[in-house]
């Protein structure tokens, strides 16, 4: 087997490569020997201007599609950005009401689905750091939290008397991820709070 075949790409890897053609719009077509043979990479670059072809460039991860042998790549930072203070503190109430330790309000679930739903459309500048806030989901667990934040926003709205048992369904799912990420968020803004 091909050593390069066996490697395991995850999101936020860094990987080089030469930008070869011009895809249209912001994309690019990427040559890379880190990637499986046969595989494509594309680039999607935050400024598509400065790309030049016959670039050899360090980009990272921002999708993997192994079904169909294709990596999404980016150059920039956006994605990958820091946690800001002001989504820190709001990100902290949103677990901390999943987990039951602080009020659950309309305003944290939807914090809650927000910080969640940009790991699938990867539209934030953020959304690969929360990712790893969130022990790094896989596609079907992304789908799974998602669900089970959209159960809790109806049950507030339509039967309040449910939400107990729905939360307590989440805490079981999803608590030592939820718990892993409130901890990680205290210190987050702890070291803001000291910058």
């Amino acid at each position: 087997m091909d050593p390069v075949s066996s490697r395991h790409l995850k999101l936020g890897d860094e990987l080089n490569g030469t930008v070869v053609k011009h895809a249209g719009g912001s994309r690019f077509v990427v040559t890379s020997q880190q990637v499986p043979r046969g595989w494509d990479v594309e680039l999607h670059a935050t400024d598509p201007e400065a790309i030049q072809l016959g670039s050899h460039t360090t980009f990272w991860v921002g999708r993997i599609t192994p079904v169909k042998g294709q990596v999404l790549v980016y150059n920039g930072d956006f994605g990958r950005l820091p946690i800001s203070a002001k989504m820190g503190a709001r990100y902290l109430a949103a677990v901390q009401g999943l987990l039951g330790e602080a009020e659950l309000t309309g305003e944290t679930l939807g914090d809650a689905r927000a910080m969640v739903a940009r790991l699938g459309t990867q539209n934030q500048a953020d959304w690969l750091t929360v990712w790893r806030l969130l022990s790094e989901p896989g596609p079907g667990d992304i789908k799974a939290l998602l669900a089970a934040i959209d159960a809790l926003r109806a049950a507030r709205k339509e039967a309040p008397d449910t939400l107990p048992e729905l939360l307590a369904e989440v805490q079981q799912a999803f608590g030592a991820t939820l718990r892993n990420a409130a901890q990680r968020l205290l210190r987050i803004l702890d070291r803001l709070r000291e910058d």
